[in-house]
């Protein structure tokens, strides 16, 4: 069984030889783990783990978007980062709203949106060939389309909900920019992809720790409508919908169900309402959980011990009848133990389903 089998057969609610694995990491915890490891390339580190997926993405061919010092750069979109340090860690952190003040529709017009000409999608099918025998993702970052992650860098994160609220012709047509933009990288994406990749994923930020950032209305105004178009091209292709939203989320799983989506990810447990055994009771028959190991307390601050033992609770709970991918319940950290990773994916090959 090849990787890409292993996790469609998870994906049909079979069991397949061993859970399928995920990984998800911030680019200086992999490059930490590279070296750590003694590997030069990404693939070499996946290969490593057993990683049943791999991500591929366009080419970014548009201006310099990193400065010479390599301490400031802007996104796409025109948001600005800064690269902060916190004592032997270093993190990019946006500081530069284009839209922040402002709620002047008008001014939308002007603005310079990006166009998928900044990406060189010809790069995708020779990436297809390479990966055909994983299970093949459009990639974290620009290759995953969202609305609200975008605008809240654009508006800025203190002022995101207030516009959304008294601002409604502005943020509406704010909406329209992100989602015309993804419409047209998706058109392109696929273009090329066609019908052989596995899943595209749709990232969006509707959950804190203690609930929904969005109300009911706001995701039949806003999102629902966005998401339905993301997911048109995909969907007639049979490419599946891979649901990316960090926080507590339980109460969108329906809706979310009822877009079509295939799998959610990364189901951050220590969230209200994210208990594994929960969702996989109630929801474990209309969706498959992608994520789950709780990356802040267990693989952060753990040992590999407990890291092991929380794997095994962890596919005891979620595992059985298929229908389950194993990765960190969030991106891994550059704090994070390397030995506390290689523990979570060595103690989910020694788990094993139960025979019937």
């Amino acid at each position: 069984m090849n990787h890409k089998e292993r996790v469609l057969m998870a994906l049909n609610k079979e069991q397949p030889d061993r859970v399928p694995f995920f990984y998800w990491d911030v680019p200086d915890f992999g490059e930490k783990m590279m070296k750590h490891l003694g590997f030069k390339t990404r693939d070499q580190l996946l290969d490593f783990l057993d990683v049943d997926f791999r991500w591929v993405e366009p080419k970014y061919i548009g201006p310099k978007l990193v400065n010479k010092k390599n301490k400031t750069k802007k996104d796409i979109w025109g948001v600005g980062y800064s690269k902060i340090k916190n004592g032997d860690f270093e993190y990019w952190s946006p500081d530069s709203f284009p839209f922040k003040g402002i709620t002047d529709a008008d001014l939308l017009e002007d603005y310079p949106w990006p166009t998928a000409d900044l990406f060189d999608f010809s790069v995708l099918p020779k990436l297809i060939e390479k990966y055909k025998d994983y299970a093949i993702m459009s990639a974290p970052g620009y290759s995953s389309p969202g609305l609200f992650r975008i605008m809240q860098r654009l508006i800025g994160k203190d002022d995101f909900l207030d516009v959304m609220m008294f601002h409604p012709k502005f943020f509406q047509r704010m909406a329209d920019k992100v989602t015309e933009f993804y419409t047209e990288f998706i058109t392109r994406f696929f273009e090329h992809a066609g019908d052989k990749i596995d899943f595209i994923r749709i990232a969006d930020d509707f959950g804190s720790d203690n609930g929904l950032k969005v109300s009911k209305e706001q995701w039949e105004l806003y999102c629902h409508p966005a998401i339905e178009k993301f997911i048109k091209i995909p969907r007639e292709l049979g490419v599946h919908f891979y649901m990316h939203s960090c926080g507590a989320v339980r109460k969108l799983l329906p809706e979310m169900i009822s877009l079509g989506a295939d799998v959610l990810d990364p189901i951050q447990t220590r969230a209200d309402g994210m208990e594994p055994g929960g969702l996989k009771r109630d929801f474990g028959n209309y969706i498959t959980f992608s994520g789950a190991l709780d990356e802040e307390m267990l693989l952060r601050q753990g040992t590999p011990e407990t890291v092991k033992k929380g794997v095994k609770q962890l596919l005891d709970a979620m595992a059985p009848g298929g229908g389950f991918f194993l990765g960190p319940s969030h991106k891994l950290k550059v704090e994070t133990p390397v030995e506390n990773v290689v523990a979570m994916y060595e103690a989910a090959k020694e788990w094993h389903y139960a025979k019937a």
